[in-house]
């Protein structure tokens, strides 16, 4: 196996990967195996599952492939305290938050090390690209090519920051499991002077579960969320309210401004297609959030 090294290995980054679980049999295997299978050295990484009381195999997969296991109870959904509590057992310099439904790119942690020593540690917190691997060629293509437009902007979300930087902030919000905390948690770290970086290696996002129906009936489920994330933020900054919050929420932005924003209209020009069909999407999303205001 072809491992990375660099000229002194005290110089790599450490790397705790936290993953919330919940019921997450069908999809947690492949997660862990992309992480445990790095192209990095195993004793810069660690892995740490924190599992709401998971009612299948969840708990017994994630401890035979080295994970390490946490319990919260709770009703779920507790994603903020279990990415909170997973972040307080972390022993590593980074925390690396990832959804259990993701699979690293065998590169990945090489790629954000190198990104690292570039920027001589500069860097406090790091986007990471995603790849949608959806249900049928068709719908992988154009939540891939939507996604791809968000990378570095307000829609994104930082997945790797340093312990000590996050330890500085509220942590995630638990009022918002239900909602845009990933959003809010980069909110906080932007208000802190926090600076962001972006990695070229992804995460594959497994969507094949996800019909269209069930992914716009998803979404509702954060409005209230939603809702509350916009107060606190029109109550706290309006700074970041105007400039960040209301371009989240905004339909010029999201079906227009983010596709053609610094040259990114070459790439709509090439997959006009896409672009409309993501339109579509876009617009059944909005519809269904405005009536979801409103049961």
């Amino acid at each position: 196996m072809e491992v990375f090294v660099l000229s002194m290995d005290k110089m790599l980054p450490t790397i705790s990967i936290i993953i919330p679980t919940y019921n997450s049999e069908k999809v947690i295997e492949s997660c862990l195996k992309a992480a445990k299978n790095q192209n990095y050295p195993k004793n810069k990484f660690e892995v740490i599952v924190v599992d709401n009381y998971s009612k299948d195999r969840t708990v017994p997969i994630a401890k035979s492939l080295g994970a390490k296991v946490f319990l919260l109870s709770g009703v779920p959904s507790q994603g903020c305290a279990q990415r909170n509590l997973g972040a307080e057992k972390a022993e590593l310099e980074y925390v690396f938050f990832l959804d259990h439904d993701m699979e690293m790119s065998r590169n990945l942690l090489k790629n954000f090390a190198e990104k690292v020593v570039e920027t001589n540690n500069k860097v406090d917190a790091w986007y990471v690209p995603e790849k949608i691997v959806g249900n049928g060629p068709l719908w992988t293509e154009i939540r891939t090519f939507e996604r791809s437009f968000y990378n570095s902007t307000v829609i994104d979300a930082a997945r790797i920051i340093k312990k000590e930087k996050f330890e500085m902030t509220e942590k995630y919000d638990m009022k918002l499991s239900f909602g845009p905390a990933d959003w809010d948690f980069d909110i906080q770290l932007k208000e802190m002077g926090c600076t962001f970086g972006i990695i070229d290696e992804c995460v594959y996002h497994h969507e094949e579960l996800v019909s269209l129906w069930k992914y716009l009936t998803k979404k509702t489920k954060y409005t209230d969320g939603s809702l509350i994330y916009q107060e606190k933020w029109k109550k706290r900054s309006k700074k970041a309210y105007n400039g960040i919050v209301s371009k989240q929420y905004s339909a010029g932005y999201r079906l227009i401004g983010i596709f053609f924003e610094n040259g990114k209209w070459k790439k709509v020009a090439e997959g006009f297609h896409l672009y409309i069909a993501v339109v579509f999407i876009r617009l059944c999303v909005g519809i269904m959030y405005s009536l979801s205001k409103f049961r």
